[in-house]
């Protein structure tokens, strides 16, 4: 995970790159998607946000599960649970102290400052 991003946080300057924060998207889910479809340049009709901005909400996608969770391995019991709670940093809910101490410092071994700063922020 942290290679992946990685390569792209050394990007994300690039006109091809864009990287967009979970929280930013559940904060402001239709202010993310107006900002992203400006950079691309997609014009979309005044009348079409709302439906579009209903669809990409994280229950609307959770609800349509059977579709949009990937499992192109076919490992998934529930697809449902691909979309689980929905909010950032569910994984230290997971981990105890010890855990934890153990993840923040091989995050610090594989990623640097500045991406840690943006992925953890809600830390």
């Amino acid at each position: 995970m942290f290679w992946h991003l990685g390569d792209a946080w050394a990007r994300r300057h690039e006109p091809n790159v864009e990287l967009v924060h979970y929280d930013d998207l559940r904060a402001d889910l239709g202010g993310q998607m107006r900002l992203l479809a400006d950079r691309w340049g997609v014009a979309v009709p005044a009348g079409q946000w709302p439906d579009l901005v209903e669809a990409a909400t994280f229950g609307r996608m959770r609800e349509r599960a059977d579709q949009l969770a990937p499992d192109t391995l076919g490992v998934l019991r529930d697809r449902r649970a691909f979309f689980r709670r929905g909010g950032s940093g569910q994984g230290r809910d997971l981990l105890d102290p010890a855990g934890l101490a153990r993840y923040e410092e091989r995050a610090r071994a594989l990623a640097p400052p500045d991406l840690l700063a943006w992925l953890h922020r809600d830390a």
